[in-house]
């Protein structure tokens, strides 16, 4: 999950990197080709971007590693039977709103493409200026790939052919596939606001291409402007229908903007290069959060081989796996099956949350590192490091005697370190040691 988030992080930033620059450059540009070339590539840039191997990342040694944070486990104990439990984190509760949402809105598009579909093999065909159509009074003045749908009311009316002008245009230059890309785009991306306003400017620059198009015929503006102003107002589809946009298309059509240069288009490799350099600077599958513990006691582990700093990553093209599972769901399982709360440290009320740190080595062994290993890792000074970390569950409670915070250390050390091999981690095809750190959270009942 952490890689998904990741890449959509990723993903985002691209996508305002080349959107701000449309904003800025293209705004008042009347090449509506070279504005359309573009917006594709806004579309598919950010799409590929963050997909691009390890191997053509910056380096990022300048710059603090942080080990991966696994969601974490909570053990119950007094007063309930010692069986443990995995949490929902706050992660979770966010993948899962991201996943209803995204599955809302690809329903909606599917509607839509079923909606015209249905329209297709429904609606009967008639001939108009030697050109198929479509009779529909559902998507009037629309076209969809090799189709184009009219209200047979219309027909009779003297913006028919403009309509007809307008439509063909979307028809021959498969203005559709920018509508299906850009929906299912803005529906991976639905919670950016940016996405959004990417969705309108595709929109409002193809109703402008196939606009300037029917006028580069000779067609009277006026009378154009008023076969808009004519048209039915419908809520817009994938089907290109004549919408909220209508005044941005007179507006458009009224500018005395300039036909830009062709030469913006190929902004589009330098500002891709730029966006791939910022997201090049944060490792892949980054860490949801640090560990932040204003009660941190440490705890030193000697039993733990040694591990040399350059031998140690904290993200890996391959992440290691337990138990064929690279999100570490199986390890959790096996974590809360075998955690026991200590009983000293239950009678006497003692909870709060252990933060452990350990490496699954290029062997596949799950070992504690030594302080030295972590301070070295971490870019951190010897005594600011902590390798096992306590912190209370409520802020205002009152630390515990030191001897039963050992008790959960210790607890969190046993059952960590007792875990089966692992599938290790490889860079560039080979296996190497990897960090994590693993919450666990003591709690009585």
């Amino acid at each position: 999950m952490n890689s998904f988030y990741t890449y959509l992080v990723e993903l985002n930033i691209s996508l305002m990197i080349l959107f701000v620059a449309y904003k800025l450059f293209f705004e008042k540009d009347k090449n509506f080709v070279i504005r359309r070339i573009y917006l594709l590539g806004v579309a598919i840039m950010p799409l590929i971007l963050p997909l691009l191997p390890a191997s053509l990342r910056m380096p990022v040694s300048s710059v603090a590693p942080i080990s991966i944070t696994l969601e974490e486990v909570t053990v119950f104990g007094a007063g309930a039977q010692e069986t443990a439990t995995g949490s929902l984190s706050f992660g979770s509760v966010l993948w899962l709103i991201y996943l209803i949402i995204l599955g809302l809105g690809l329903i909606k598009v599917f509607m839509q493409l079923a909606k015209i579909i249905h329209a297709v093999f429904s609606s009967p065909g008639f001939e108009a200026d030697g050109t198929s159509l479509l009779a529909s009074k559902a998507l009037h003045a629309s076209s969809f790939f090799g189709y184009i749908f009219i209200d047979p009311d219309k027909t009779g009316e003297d913006s028919f052919r403009h309509i007809l002008e307008h439509e063909g245009i979307h028809k021959r230059e498969w203005h559709s596939v920018d509508r299906i890309l850009v929906e299912v785009f803005v529906m991976i991306n639905w919670f950016n606001p940016v996405a959004w306003m990417f969705r309108k400017s595709v929109i409002q620059n193809l109703e402008f291409l196939a606009d300037s198009a029917v006028l580069r015929k000779g067609t009277d503006p006026m009378k154009y402007q008023l076969s808009i102003l004519n048209q039915y107002i419908g809520s817009a589809s994938l089907s290109n229908q004549f919408s909220s946009q209508i005044k941005n298309r007179i507006n458009m059509l009224n500018r005395d903007y300039k036909l830009g240069s062709r030469w913006k288009v190929f902004m589009l490799l330098p500002l891709s290069l730029i966006a791939f350099f910022i997201v090049s600077c944060t490792d892949k599958d980054a860490p949801i959060t640090d560990l932040d513990a204003p009660e941190e006691i440490s705890a030193e582990v000697s039993e733990s081989p040694e591990i040399q700093e350059s031998e140690v990553f904290m993200v890996v093209e391959e992440m290691p796996k337990f138990n064929g599972d690279a999100e570490a769901k199986e390890f959790r399982m096996y974590i809360a099956k075998n955690l026991k709360y200590p009983p000293e440290a239950a009678e006497a009320g003692v909870t709060g949350k252990i933060f452990t740190t350990f490496i699954v080595t290029k062997e596949g062994k799950v070992v504690i590192p030594k302080k030295d290993v972590l301070a070295e890792a971490e870019g951190k000074a010897l005594d600011e490091v902590v390798v096992v970390a306590y912190r209370s569950i409520e802020e205002d409670a009152t630390s515990p005697d030191e001897k039963y915070i050992q008790m959960l250390k210790d607890e969190a050390i046993r059952v960590i370190t007792s875990s089966p091999d692992w599938e290790p981690g490889k860079q560039r095809g080979k296996a190497v040691n990897v960090m994590f750190t693993f919450p666990i959270t003591f709690m009585l009942q």
